[in-house]
């Protein structure tokens, strides 16, 4: 199994356009919004974006925060994160020397921009890893197929205590995934998206019916571990709605500070159906 290295931008792509409608641009503040993903036995590392007009082409590049003063402290010692300029602007981090997120620990975030001031803590959830699935190869170098109304997907992780809940998203990773050439739901009766997040409690293991298959190509299933700060802010935010406004732990601005573990899985969705 491989972890996933890049954080979950898809939950801070709604946030990053909460501020107005279309006939109220006038009334459109800009905050910040925080990725504070930690990941268990991985460097310190968050990402900063600003909200924007419901308006305004999002551009991932256009709305990172620079300058800010970013500092996580465990165990009584305070970590001054470093931005990585010049190639990841808006991308605080300290490299692999300096500290491990560890589960069980506290996280103390306090960051500077502007003036504002935004504050959180959260305790590391439990690393996380799938131990066994119904695939022969689930890396991301030739993954295995799963055939539409057929295939189900199953998988198991281990689970742990310090765990509160669980966060599953599956997601295809085709470019052209809304093609009508790759779409199976029109002719199927498939939800039609690259896209499902479920949560669960009290469990360590889950299986992914067909219906959850929107179009063919490779997938990605990412389990993350969940402390309560992001079990709050996961089945609180409504992706694609701008009136959006998750529970988060943060003091101002939008977005969550947590720490959890994750790991992820590949396949292949092929449609054998006849039209």
């Amino acid at each position: 199994m491989k972890h996933t290295k890049y954080v979950l931008w898809f939950l801070f792509i709604a946030l990053a356009l909460v501020g107005c409608d279309s006939s109220e641009d006038d009334l459109f503040v800009e905050e910040i919004v925080v990725d504070g993903f930690l990941y268990v036995n991985r460097p310190l590392s968050i990402n900063l974006t600003h909200t924007m007009p419901i308006t305004q082409y999002y551009d991932p590049a256009e709305v990172r925060v620079s300058g800010a003063d970013v500092r996580i402290t465990v165990d009584g010692h305070e970590f001054h994160l470093i931005e990585q300029l010049p190639d990841k602007p808006g991308t605080y981090a300290l490299p692999a020397d300096s500290h491990i997120v560890t589960t069980g620990k506290r996280y103390d975030l306090w960051l500077k921009k502007n003036g504002t001031v935004i504050t959180a803590t959260t305790v590391a959830a439990a690393a996380l890893e799938i131990d066994s699935t119904n695939l022969a190869n689930s890396g991301p170098v030739n993954p295995d197929t799963i055939e539409y109304g057929d295939t189900e997907f199953y998988f198991h992780w281990n689970d742990d205590p310090a765990n509160f809940g669980y966060f599953i998203i599956m997601e295809n990773l085709e470019s052209d995934w809304f093609d009508e050439d790759r779409e199976v739901g029109n002719d199927n009766g498939s939800i039609e998206n690259n896209l499902s997040a479920i949560p669960l409690r009290d469990t360590d293991e889950f299986t992914i019916p067909w219906v959850f298959y929107g179009s063919t190509g490779t997938h990605s299933v990412r389990v993350l571990s969940c402390g309560q700060a992001l079990w709050d802010y996961v089945n609180t935010t409504m992706l694609g709605q701008a009136e959006n406004y998750p529970v988060t732990n943060l003091s101002q601005g939008h977005g969550v500070f947590c720490a959890a573990g994750v790991d992820t899985v590949y396949f292949e969705l092929v449609d054998l159906i006849e039209d």
